[in-house]
């Protein structure tokens, strides 16, 4: 097993232009990393030591070399590893969590850890749990979450698998009666679980009461084979996530004792009769939080890839050697125009987003505790701001993913460029528990009932304040005007009232449209492109505010311990607010201009300021990224590496590559005894050359 990144000759030493870019760093990067990470940082760094102290287990520098099947058993090689070390560090669940986040490589334990002991705790009874949850926790029991069919994936109330009660025996048939309802996609179904979250519509005397959540033993203990009446398999490879064993399984009337309904919800008496929850969405808790996590993640995905990006930028010297100011000398590509344009705007979004899923995350902890205890009171706007936010966080962060690997040239195609690997794996975020233009429609219509129940009531308590203006109609909105200031630095009240007057513009449209319509399913119908516009206008708007909040709750922090907030990283991360703001405001100004609300003198003022942000973040870049706290080994990347020795490094995982690689059959380059060999010998033959002696 290679080292965390193939060896050099002198680990320690840092090239200099790295170091001279550190240096020029206004603010202390560690203080920065204590706010990104808050109170877990300390926590954080000593689990990440741990895992780094084995790298024969945790090194991820032979990645880009395993085959799909090798790959999935070094995963299961990094789980089983992290068992022990739960167990023998006895660490929470959040600290589980942790590790595998510091692992830098997906493991099937992730959806036993992420999903089905989740879905255990939101959904079985405390008793259900007595038995249940210290199986999965000790790992007795490996758990996943079968949701998705093979012909129904978003739609959930047309799932097809049916859990139909049979009285005589007090017990559940669970089955698959068609081909389209096999359970198809789940990640470790087809391979690592012993047991799933399987949903299934309740079927009582005949009546169908929908979909509802089950625990099916798929697997039988010691042999780990299938279990009667059930079919496992593998889907094979997939654009990346191939450490996981995603899955397909038929269910051929398999009965399950009664108890074996995840009953903290809803539930089914022993005479047959049903008790429904208190909201029916709780049994979809897990999905909703899975959501919520997508949004967090997607801010760190970016921000990894920026900072192989970024790193690599400033190590990179290419072109401007004609330029007079550069007296023959290449610059780095960092210090050309464009590529300190599109990488400091997309670190902008990447901090915007981090931000939010901050926000989220605590939304989330909240509404668990409550699902807990019985309480749905904050379900509808979780689900509906999570599900919206998904969408649109992992449509930005997978296609400036993209865009930063591209910056990279032809090293950023390279697996060892490190981008390649995450990208693909981050890819799965725009489908995975909803398709985001679903999704989308998903938050629209939760945003647009809340409107059409304000409008009908002439209550607009339960309507953000932002969005008041537009639904009470008159002058008042359509007077309204952007108070940005040409020539001054734009403020956050300037921002944050430009995306609420985009926001109610296209809510105030789409809200006519519908009611023209006649406001029911058809007129929802016929307007979901104008929906998914409202949904992403909602979610860029959050985006901007819970950015600037974010800052402004520092500040105050600050204040109240006596620190300068004029100096350290918070006028930084303000300027990198304001670029965020004002960046996603020109690259969709058609939406802000279109009623006059921002005029063309406004927007080339943004543009210059835009301009004035980057250049001035231009030394802040390294101190931004560093401050993310990723370990090399998490990064795996030969040109993102925290020295900056890109070229020894790209060398060295080179000459690896070729070290473990297949011979041919006679211990030659393989594929040259086998085949071009014979092609090339009848070439010659054919030309009449001789026969070559070496």
């Amino acid at each position: 097993m290679p080292p965390f990144i193939p060896p050099l000759s002198d680990p320690s030493k840092t090239v200099s232009s790295l170091s001279s870019e550190r240096a020029l760093v206004s603010f202390p990067v560690e203080s920065l990393t204590r706010f990104l990470h808050g109170d877990n940082l300390d926590r954080l760094r000593s689990i990440r030591a741990e895992i780094e102290r084995i790298p024969e287990v945790f090194s991820n520098a032979d990645k880009p070399f395993l085959s799909r099947e090798r790959s999935y058993v070094r995963a299961l090689e990094k789980a089983a590893k992290l068992v022990e070390m739960k167990k023998k560090h006895k660490w929470s669940e959040e600290e589980m969590l942790t590790a595998m986040m510091q692992v830098g490589d997906s493991t099937p334990q992730f959806l036993h850890e992420a999903l089905f002991i989740p879905t255990l705790k939101t959904q079985l009874s405390d008793e259900q749990q007595k038995t249940w949850l210290p199986r999965a926790e000790n790992y007795e029991i490996f758990g996943c979450y079968a949701q998705t069919e093979l012909a129904h994936g978003s739609n959930l109330r047309k799932l097809e698998t049916t859990a139909t009660f049979i009285p005589e025996s007090d017990e559940f048939e669970i089955d698959t009666p068609t081909l389209n309802s096999m359970k198809w996609w789940p990640g470790a179904l087809a391979q690592s679980s012993t047991h799933c979250a399987i949903y299934a519509r309740l079927i009582l005397h005949g009546k169908d009461y929908g979909v509802h959540p089950f625990l099916l033993q798929i697997r039988a203990p010691g042999s780990h084979a299938p279990m009667p009446g059930i079919e496992l398999g593998n889907l094979g490879s997939k654009i990346g996530f191939n450490t996981i064993d995603n899955g397909f399984m038929r269910v051929h009337k398999v009965r399950i004792p009664r108890e074996e309904m995840m009953m903290r919800n809803s539930k089914v008496t022993r005479a047959g009769e049903y008790v429904p929850a208190k909201n029916a969405k709780m049994n979809y808790s897990t999905m909703v939080a899975i959501r919520a996590n997508i949004v967090r993640n997607a801010g760190y995905a970016l921000g990894q890839a920026l900072t192989i990006a970024i790193r690599y930028s400033m190590v990179r010297v290419q072109g401007g050697d004609r330029l007079p100011s550069q007296q023959g000398q290449e610059l780095k590509i960092i210090d050309h125009g464009m590529q300190r344009y599109r990488l400091t705007t997309s670190l902008a979004l990447s901090y915007a987003m981090l931000m939010t899923g901050q926000v989220m995350h605590e939304l989330h902890r909240r509404n668990l505790k409550n699902v807990i205890q019985g309480e749905v009171g904050l379900m509808a706007e979780v689900h509906a701001t999570s599900t919206g936010l998904k969408a649109l966080c992992s449509d930005l962060c997978t296609y400036y993913m993209e865009d930063a690997r591209r910056s990279c040239g032809g090293h950023g195609y390279a697996t060892c460029g490190g981008i390649s690997d995450l990208l693909n794996t981050t890819l799965q975020d725009v489908t995975v528990e909803g398709e985001n233009t679903i999704l989308h429609l998903q938050t629209s219509r939760y945003l647009l009932k809340t409107i059409l129940q304000a409008l009908k009531t002439k209550d607009l308590s339960a309507v953000p304040v932002g969005l008041r203006s537009a639904l009470q109609g008159g002058h008042v909105f359509d007077d309204e005007r952007c108070t940005i200031v040409p020539g001054q630095p734009i403020t956050g009240d300037a921002l944050i009232a430009a995306y609420w007057h985009r926001e109610a513009r296209v809510l105030q449209e789409v809200v006519t449209r519908v009611l023209k319509d006649g406001a029911g399913e058809e007129a929802f119908a016929k307007s979901q492109v104008q929906m998914v516009e409202l949904s992403r206008t909602h979610g860029e708007g959050m985006l901007v505010r819970n950015f600037y909040e974010a800052i402004a709750k520092e500040e105050q922090t600050a204040r109240e311990q006596g620190r300068d907030i004029h100096k350290g990283f918070l006028p930084v991360l303000r300027m990198l607010c304001e670029l965020h703001g004002v960046h996603r405001l020109l690259e969709q100004f058609g939406d802000f201009t279109l009623d006059g609300y921002v005029s063309r003198q406004q927007i080339v003022w943004c543009k210059e300021r835009r301009d004035q942000l980057i250049n001035l973040l231009r030394y802040e870049l390294v101190g931004l990224v560093d401050a993310f706290d990723i370990s090399d080994n998490q990064l795996n990347s030969a040109i993102g590496r925290y020295d900056g020795r890109v070229y020894e490094s790209l060398y060295e995982w080179a000459k690896y590559g070729m070290s473990i690689m297949e011979k041919g059959s006679q211990g030659g380059v393989l594929g040259f005894d086998e085949v071009l060999k014979d092609v090339l010998a009848e070439g010659r033959r054919i030309n009449g050359a001789a026969t070559p002696k070496l």
